[in-house]
């Protein structure tokens, strides 16, 4: 039996994959027993992965922290419709790892000057740092973004001693190649194994504030221009500051904070 992804292609069906991602978002394992006999017995020759994941979903609402948890690649994307953001919430994503950050510094190359996503500096080390962000699924970074990161980085000289690409989608096999070849770090969705950009966000709890459902789009855009990326830092925020910063009423700021610390704090199963 074989999935049709977003842009057509098709993979085999592989129910423990489905087992695997819920018990990592933190579902009991009963509720993954009844999810993996679900979607079995209602899967058929070229169901759709968007099919999947609404069942999945629709059936992860008996427990709605992992449900939320679950849907972080379209949380991720639901950052745009823009990719600044993306670049924003990266650039957060960075410092929780020790890096000190810089978003949109315009720097001077051998031929023309270039406006760097994010700079990212660790233990000596200058990292120009090329993000590239998709708003809808199935679009895969392709070799030509790695190779323009690379050309920026040839042009910069010695001004940075690595170029890093980090996209929100999957990257092409000739993409994750080249990156290899030229010494482009690469970070997408998926890959390098122990390091995508998935695991980076789980890891920490590095969730954006787009994860938590009582986040709808006016709300998000006062919390981005209260440079409150991280849904973490909803709790770190001082309340008052919050309600001073982002002109939202006490209720409506109580209500995003109780649902994010639910799923950050309160998750036992981590």
């Amino acid at each position: 039996m074989y999935v049709t992804k977003a842009l057509g292609e098709k993979e085999e069906f592989d129910v423990e994959k489905i087992r695997w991602t819920c018990l990592r978002a933190g579902a009991s394992k009963q509720l993954v027993d009844r999810i993996v006999k679900e979607v079995e017995a209602k899967a058929y020759d070229g169901i759709t992965t968007r099919e999947i994941l609404h069942l999945i979903l629709k059936l992860l609402e008996e427990e709605p922290e992992a449900a939320i948890r679950y849907d972080l690649k379209r949380a991720i994307m639901n950052l745009g419709p823009t990719g600044f953001p993306f670049e924003k919430f990266m650039a957060e994503v960075l410092q929780n790892y020790g890096y000190e950050t810089k978003v949109g510094e315009i720097v001077n190359g051998k031929c023309v000057s270039h406006e760097i996503d994010i700079i990212a500096e660790k233990e000596g080390v200058r990292h120009l740092v090329e993000c590239k962000y998709h708003n809808t699924p199935g679009n895969r970074t392709g070799l030509e973004v790695v190779m323009y990161t690379y050309a920026r980085f040839l042009d910069l000289g010695e001004k940075f001693n690595q170029a890093w690409l980090i996209c929100n989608t999957k990257c092409t096999t000739e993409a994750e190649q080249y990156g290899k070849c030229v010494g482009v770090k690469v970070t997408s969705w998926n890959y390098p194994n122990m390091e995508s950009l998935e695991e980076m966000v789980e890891k920490k709890k590095l969730y954006p504030i787009t994860i938590l459902r009582s986040v709808t789009g006016p709300i998000g855009e006062r919390l981005f221009q209260a440079r409150v990326m991280l849904a973490k830092d909803l709790l770190d925020h001082d309340l008052e500051d919050l309600k001073r910063t982002t002109g939202l009423p006490q209720k409506v700021l109580d209500g995003i904070r109780e649902e994010a610390r639910k799923i950050i704090i309160d998750n036992k199963n981590d």
